[in-house]
């Protein structure tokens, strides 16, 4: 009942996102009621997208070969382009079920490609969408009540058996960090063959209702700009530029840090540099001796309450990529450095290459929580953070009821996706931590769930011993 309260509190009503205010369709969209129709290839109360490529085959399936720098390569289009142009069309009608013979709410062209990093080789795809005008140009549009923008991503959950990792954690996530993205469940048919159940999802950048990096072109000060950390492996759509950075130094991993946005055709080589230059004085300053002193202190550079947040929610559900790879960090204008989630989908033990276990602790050593953990003041702002929000959001009854209710709001679509999708497909290693059907998933990730919530509320203390004066002599005097 508590937490019904909260979440009553927390969510309301309505399909269209509104500034300070975050929509959680389980909570807030038509529900299942069936549907009397005759000779639908489909019925569903959740938003429709039907793709039509025109039979043309969506590169972006990993080759076997690589590149001269050891960089995974993809399948291109006949043409050589990373993406094909095919229609697409969005069925989305408030209060009525969907079927593909509809009128479209939404409906244009669009470039597709298959993304991800493993994911690429599983059975059921996902793709980055890029939607198109009538002469070709980016056209922004508003997709299922989430902000208008030209570029989403169409998330395909496979090796998420739950269907709900990615939903859940997104939107917990923008309820605590100011900012996460938008996420709306549909069902999906690309060239008359249903696909299954997707996940529209915003891609991190600037527009809409995403961030806000306010930018002035006439002038380095005035850049807002997001970065990523991943795999040198990318092949995003957009210009690119590596940093070079004092993280990197101390990673366990081979990654980099690349400009996302400005993106193409307004980055300009001085912009490029700036950015470069801004975002180094940064980790110079987080990584010197000077870190935690009152003048040059890292609380000058970024969100204290924002990195803490991030820490936890990553923590918590141990997602292992969460600082090393997939990592978003921005700096709006005039504004601290900020973090923003992403991908879940190996979090909560479904980690592909091994089991993550109950115990222990991934983030504390991870980019720039290197350094922060070696001061005590941060350290025990994130433990008091940690005992807030496990009477709020993370939660144990808290934490189940969101999964039931998102579950109860699917409805018939599992069923649906199920028989679309092997259940019985493994892909975590060793083969025995295979869930073999949606029920089994579910309950293996509550059972995750509630054991790590316990074992953090017994031993999250012992996170101090990272700030302790003996282990941090050299830094702190």
């Amino acid at each position: 009942m508590a937490m019904a309260m909260l979440a009553a509190a927390l969510f309301l009503p309505g399909k269209y996102e509104e500034q300070g205010k975050r929509i959680h369709q389980h909570l807030t969209a038509r529900a299942e009621e069936g549907c009397s129709c005759q000779g639908s290839l489909l019925c569903t109360h959740l938003p429709l997208v039907v793709i039509d490529t025109g039979g043309q085959e969506i590169p972006g399936k990993p080759l076997e070969e690589r590149d001269w720098f050891g960089q995974a390569r993809y399948s291109l289009a006949k043409d050589g382009s990373p993406a094909i142009t095919a229609r697409i069309s969005v069925m989305d009608k408030e209060g009525e079920n969907n079927h593909p013979s509809d009128t479209p709410d939404i409906a244009t062209a669009c470039q597709i490609r298959i993304r991800g990093n493993s994911s690429r080789r599983f059975p059921k795809l996902s793709y980055s969408l890029r939607l198109l005008d009538q002469e070709g140009d980016n056209q922004k549009l508003s997709v299922m009540g989430m902000g208008a923008h030209h570029e989403w991503v169409l998330y395909g959950p496979m090796l998420d058996k739950t269907l709900v990792r990615n939903y859940m954690w997104y939107n917990i996530a923008g309820e605590i960090m100011g900012y996460a993205p938008h996420v709306r469940f549909c069902e999906v048919m690309l060239d008359g063959q249903y696909q299954g159940l997707y996940l529209m999802t915003e891609n991190i950048t600037n527009g809409g209702g995403r961030l806000h990096l306010n930018m002035n072109i006439k002038g380095a000060e005035g850049v807002g700009y997001l970065l990523r950390c991943d795999r040198p492996t990318q092949d995003e759509m957009g210009s690119l530029r590596n940093i070079y950075t004092y993280s990197e130094r101390v990673s366990q991993t081979k990654q980099n840090i690349s400009i996302r946005y400005p993106g193409e055709g307004t980055l300009t080589q001085e912009m490029a540099k700036n950015i470069e230059l801004d975002y180094s004085a940064f980790e110079k300053a987080l990584f010197s001796y000077d870190y935690n002193t009152k003048d040059y202190g890292y609380w000058h550079w970024i969100d204290v309450g924002n990195f803490i947040d991030y820490f936890l929610i990553n923590e918590f559900t141990k997602n292992l990529d969460a600082g090393s790879y997939s990592t978003y960090i921005y700096k709006e204008l005039g504004e601290k450095y900020r973090l923003c989630v992403w991908d879940f989908n190996n979090s909560c033990d479904n980690y592909q290459e091994q089991a993550s276990g109950l115990e222990g602790f991934s983030m504390a050593e991870r980019a720039w929580y290197f350094m922060l953990m070696k001061d005590g003041e941060f350290v025990e702002r994130l433990l008091g953070r940690y005992r807030e929000l496990r009477q709020g959001v993370l939660a144990e009854e808290y934490l189940m009821e969101y999964i039931d209710g998102t579950l109860a709001y699917l409805g018939p679509a599992v069923e649906r996706n199920s028989r679309r999708w092997d259940m019985g497909w493994e892909g975590l290693s060793p083969t025995g931590r295979n869930p073999g059907s949606h029920q089994e998933a579910v309950g293996q990730m509550k059972e995750w769930l509630k054991g790590r919530g316990r074992w953090l509320d017994e031993n999250i203390h012992t996170l101090r011993h990272y700030a302790h004066p003996s282990r941090n002599k050299v830094y702190n005097h």
